[in-house]
């Protein structure tokens, strides 16, 4: 999912004229895309200071989006060693991913009753990107593909309240979906995927477009013994609280 498509990152230069509510939000956004991005783990130390002089907030903005974070479950504290991006155990990525993939069904059999011609557009422009990607060996091209294709069919369902429950989920899940498309085959199996899925859903067909992702999204949650396997190949072992 391509969350950098919802709130508009806030300029440097704005946040001084901007209410305390708005600063707390942006850095809870841009901490968000952070992590959806890969560019913090799970595990990451979270420092106040550190985060206060990367965003040009002060301090106190920046304690109540990592307390805003926290009450989500995004971030966690470690006592002495301070808050960090949270870590899933085994038990509870397995969970994530059973309730990403029946989220993301609904989704999918909404946006076939729902989606819009400008959304088809865009719905096959990420499913072509995704295939380009892929072609290519380009992991890191292939993993934005893939969230505006499924980010796009989140928009096209037209439902807030699932965009705003599956945007945190999908925050949540990312550096394990990410991690997932380093593994050998996964993103030529994914392109077939996607393709039944778009297909299904241009063709208006909601219960076959609920079928194929949910099918989809349960697929990436069962390679879980491949997911640790690779987990410790790729020095990623801190991703799982189980493994850190």
């Amino acid at each position: 999912m391509k969350i950098v498509s919802g709130a508009p990152p806030v300029a440097r230069a704005t946040m001084s004229t901007e209410e305390p509510e708005s600063l707390s939000a942006g850095v809870v956004h841009r901490l968000e895309v952070e992590i959806l991005k890969g560019h913090r783990k799970p595990g990451d130390r979270l420092d106040e200071r550190q985060l206060a002089e990367q965003f040009g907030v002060s301090r106190t903005p920046v304690r109540e989006a990592l307390q805003r974070l926290a009450a989500s479950g995004l971030v966690v504290s470690r006592g002495r060693q301070g808050l960090q991006v949270a870590q899933l155990s085994i038990a509870d990525l397995l969970d994530a991913f059973s309730v990403a993939a029946e989220m993301e069904a609904l989704a999918s059999a909404q946006a076939a009753r729902r989606i819009r011609p400008d959304q088809r557009l865009r719905l096959e422009a990420a499913h072509q990107a995704c295939a380009v990607a892929a072609q290519a060996s380009d992991v890191d091209g292939f993993y934005e593909a893939n969230l505006e294709f499924h980010e796009t069919i989140s928009t096209a369902s037209h439902n807030r309240i699932l965009q705003d429950e599956l945007r945190r989920l999908t925050v949540k899940i990312s550096p394990y979906r990410r991690t997932i498309t380093y593994q050998p085959g996964r993103m030529e199996s994914s392109i077939p995927e996607h393709e039944q899925v778009m297909i299904a859903i241009c063709r208006g067909e909601a219960a076959q477009a609920g079928l194929v992702m949910r099918a989809h999204v349960t697929l990436l949650g069962e390679g879980l013994s491949d997911l640790l396997h690779f987990l410790r190949v790729s020095g990623d072992q801190n991703l799982l609280a189980e493994l850190a």
